[in-house]
């Protein structure tokens, strides 16, 4: 049986110390060092199960948004439409004309406005595609199409203009053929004309480039039909500012950029300056227009030994805007060639929804970190200590009493400053309720910088555990460090952090690992300085430094 949670007990003051946070702990992520040089780190996460990588991350976007004005905002933005009868759609706002360079025309004809449609034939919300091929298949994101928020799903309307400044005629009707929530992308066919005639033989496309060859400091082109464009179709451009990685994908799982990504923006058209479509406009982060931080608790602000709402928050969360890379989608591409038509809400049975859950009854534990993941937990080498210049640095844990659709957020630190790009925030947690071997990792071609990395993780907004690793300017060799229980209780949680970090983080004893009175446990810890803290078999704490133990040595710690 893996341990009951060590902090549902009153924490107790260590002798000579202060008491440890109130806290909870569960599921983790991994850092990547704050070092601004040109070559930005990048964040990935996964499961390891068996010989192979499982999918983890649902990962929320721009959202379709539904016709009408209304603010720019982060994430999705899907509220009620104004729009009544699909013959005249009209949203209100001010149109904005795309810029005129020939490149910008062409690749506006193969950009598509995509309109929900309710039962009734009414337009309920709207987002942004792009056509690859002349017989109208249309790339576009997963959320663009599924069914929630106001926007009921009975039908996939296609608008298409051969004028950038012209409103785009609604002329088309689509089949949904493909999707993947974890990637947020779909694959539409234009499968009739409204209004009966035949088919074009050919639609203008969008040549499909290589989003591997894309690199920090290219420029971008974005296209698409956000609600605050007016009726037309709008052209915002910007550059590459990094790539973050995920969930058993790729290193380039995200492309990062300044480019503006606005509802209604999802599942557009982003290119290079040659045109080809390098990836898909998905998650928007906070707006002018919206709030520009998020703001949590996350150090012991005040000292009084305890992190909870008493201590300053602190800001998190920025503008840099999601662009999924298209190589991610050619997959689910070539499935959808041969594939069947699905009912046009088919998407949203597979779309988390969030659940309540008791953030103190998450567990997370057998905490490791490594410099990279290997084929198989067993054949990845775990490491407790880090030299600067490491391209890869990934945190492991079990976790319990998770459950699907459970909202986290996990934020790096370094020396005690957020590393907002390589954090998530908002998450839907899409494992089951409980499991193994779930990493996330951090990477940064130029080398890891030498700091303490320390990484909080939350539910519903909770501190479920701070877990932390010193990378050192230099590698430093690792003791064998004896802890010898002379205590009067059995220890069933044993926790090590270097000095400096916020908590003593996970408990490092196995599931079944029990400490009886008189035996020991050894630890392998890095040279340099330590906090820990041992507790009972009711959480309750038995010994504990905060002051810090020089480890110069193998040593042994006595437990008392």
């Amino acid at each position: 049986m893996p341990p009951a949670h060590p902090y549902q007990a009153p924490a107790t003051a260590a002798p000579g110390g202060t008491p440890p946070p109130v806290q909870t702990y569960g599921p983790a992520t991994a850092p990547d060092p704050f070092n601004p040089t040109p070559a930005a780190p990048k964040k990935k996460s996964g499961l390891l199960i068996g010989g192979g990588i499982a999918a983890v991350l649902a990962i929320g976007g721009a959202g379709a948004v539904i016709l009408g004005g209304g603010d720019d905002e982060a994430a999705p933005t899907t509220t009620e439409a104004v729009t009544t009868t699909i013959e005249a759609v009209d949203t209100g706002t001010t149109m904005v004309e795309v810029a005129g360079s020939p490149s910008v025309e062409r690749l506006a004809q193969s950009t598509v406005q995509i309109l929900v449609l309710d039962a009734a034939g009414n337009p309920t919300c709207q987002g942004s595609g792009t056509i690859l091929d002349k017989s109208g298949t249309i790339l576009t994101n997963a959320h663009v199409i599924t069914p929630g928020g106001g926007c009921e799903v009975e039908g996939i309307a296609i608008a298409i203009t051969d004028d950038a400044g012209l409103e785009p005629e609604l002329l088309y009707m689509a089949d949904l053929l493909n999707f993947d929530f974890q990637l947020d992308l779909a694959v539409l066919r234009i499968a009739s004309s409204i209004d009966g005639s035949p088919l074009p033989d050919s639609f203008p496309t969008t040549e499909v480039g290589d989003s591997d060859a894309v690199t920090i400091g290219d420029s971008i082109r974005i296209l698409g039909y956000p609600t605050i464009g007016g009726s037309t179709i709008t052209f915002t451009n910007g550059s590459v500012s990094g790539f973050t990685s995920q969930a058993g994908l790729s290193d380039r799982s995200w492309i990062k950029t300044d480019a503006t990504i606005s509802g209604g923006n999802s599942g557009g058209t982003a290119v290079n300056d040659e045109g080809q479509l390098i990836g898909i406009p998905t998650q928007a982060s906070a707006s002018e227009d919206g709030p520009i931080v998020d703001c949590r608790v996350i150090t012991d602000t005040n000292g009084d030994g305890v992190t909870n709402d008493a201590d300053q928050c602190t800001p998190i969360g920025g503008f840099l805007n999601g662009i999924r890379p298209v190589n991610l989608a050619l997959p689910l591409i070539d499935a959808a060639a041969t594939a069947t038509p699905l009912a046009p809400n088919a998407a949203g049975t597979a779309e988390p929804q969030e659940v309540a859950v008791d953030p103190f009854s998450v567990i997370a534990y057998r905490p490791g970190f490594s410099l990279g993941v290997g084929e198989t937990a067993e054949t990845t080498v775990f490491t407790t200590t880090a030299a600067a210049g490491a391209q890869e640095l990934c945190f492991w844990f079990d976790w319990q009493n998770l459950p699907t659709g459970a909202r986290w957020d996990a934020v790096w630190l370094i020396d005690g400053e957020i590393i907002e790009d390589f954090s998530y925030f908002s998450e839907l947690w899409i494992q089951e309720e409980s499991g193994t071997d779930f990493w996330l990792c951090a990477q940064n071609e130029e080398g890891l910088a030498a700091g303490l990395y320390e990484m909080v993780f939350f539910v519903q907004d909770e501190i479920i555990f701070v877990e932390a690793i010193e990378v050192t300017p230099e590698p430093v060799p690792v003791y064998e460090v004896e802890f010898v229980n002379n205590s009067a209780h059995r220890i069933c949680f044993l926790k090590v952090n270097p000095l400096g970090a916020t908590d003593v983080g996970l408990d490092e004893l196995g599931a079944e690992d029990i400490i009886e009175i008189g035996a020991s446990h050894t630890l392998f810890v890095p040279q340099g300085t330590i906090i820990a803290s041992a507790l009972n078999c009711d959480g309750d704490l038995v010994s504990g430094s905060t002051d810090g133990i020089a480890i110069v040595g193998d040593d042994v710690i006595t437990i008392s």
